[in-house]
């Protein structure tokens, strides 16, 4: 038969992790008050346009970001016709050496996207909100150039989810 204090022990753990888990501050994602965010209202996504040299990087950008906005709650896109457009381009994309072995070999690499985003009221084009983002992701140096390729792929859908995420945000946010 447990004692009163192995019974008062547990109620105290029970009502910390009960605290610690409606305080840790995770919540859904909605539109705040008053941002520009498409609450309401169509949203068209245009195919963003491409500045680097990195084939087909803006239709995976593109892609990724209306699986974003797609996925949360008051976005109502539409192929054409929106109240709102938003469009953009990817401006650059490299990548660099960040970490090497102890024979001076690279051990890891760092991808950068750059793009530039603009929201706009369809009718009269004013620009709503409008944004330059960079993110970055780094990914490990194979010796197999198949397995190097397919590792710089996952980079960039790693680093155009976290654009789409940042283009949600932006977009409802207050300004």
């Amino acid at each position: 038969m447990p004692s009163m204090k192995g019974k008062i022990v547990r109620l105290v753990a029970t009502v910390l992790s009960m605290l610690v888990v409606a305080g840790c501050g995770y919540h859904v994602m909605k539109p705040a008050r008053g941002g520009a965010g498409p609450d309401g209202k169509t949203l068209e996504v245009s195919i963003f346009a491409n500045r680097s040299f990195r084939p087909n990087i803006e239709a995976t950008l593109t892609d990724i970001i209306v699986d974003e906005l797609v996925k949360r709650e008051g976005t109502r896109l539409v192929e054409s016709g929106g109240e709102l457009i938003l469009s953009g381009a990817v401006l650059s994309y490299g990548t660099s050496a960040v970490s090497y072995t102890a024979i001076d070999e690279v051990k890891e690499y760092r991808a950068t996207v750059t793009s530039e985003i603009t929201l706009r009221k369809s009718g009269t084009g004013q620009v709503v909100w409008k944004g330059t983002l960079t993110s970055t992701q780094d990914f490990p140096a194979q010796d197999d150039l198949v397995v190097q390729q397919n590792s710089e792929e996952a980079a960039i859908r790693e680093i155009c989810r976290k654009l789409a995420r940042e283009v949600y945000i932006h977009l409802t946010e207050d300004f």
